[in-house]
């Protein structure tokens, strides 16, 4: 299934100003229940990452990789933006992906 997007500033506005915020070591989430019945998702990748467009797009779709493999197990109806930390070019993927399902079970946004 596509994952729907973010795309609009006054979107990613709303979700900073108004939504949760949480971290860890790979990422920063920030969400806002939205009235729709999916997610939507936002992702940052900024040049701290790495100054290459190469890498930081390899980036961002391993990190879309990890949330559709478990894009399922998620509750649905929130926006939600990713912003990649730094230290995400040394983390193997299954790594990643546990780290985006810790953060998704941290804030209560996974189904029981």
């Amino acid at each position: 299934m596509k994952i729907k997007s973010l795309s609009k500033e006054n979107e990613f506005k709303r979700v900073f100003k108004i939504g949760d915020v949480f971290g860890n070591k790979i990422f920063v989430i920030y969400f806002l229940k939205n009235e729709a019945q999916t997610n939507r998702l936002g992702i940052i990748v900024s040049k701290k990452v790495s100054k290459k467009a190469v890498i930081r797009n390899k980036v961002k779709r391993r990190i879309k990789e990890a949330y559709r493999h478990n894009e399922d197990s998620f509750k649905m109806g929130y926006d939600i933006i990713l912003i990649a930390k730094e230290s995400i070019k040394e983390v193997p993927y299954s790594s990643l992906e546990k780290s985006l399902k810790h953060l998704f079970y941290k804030k209560n946004l996974m189904r029981p």
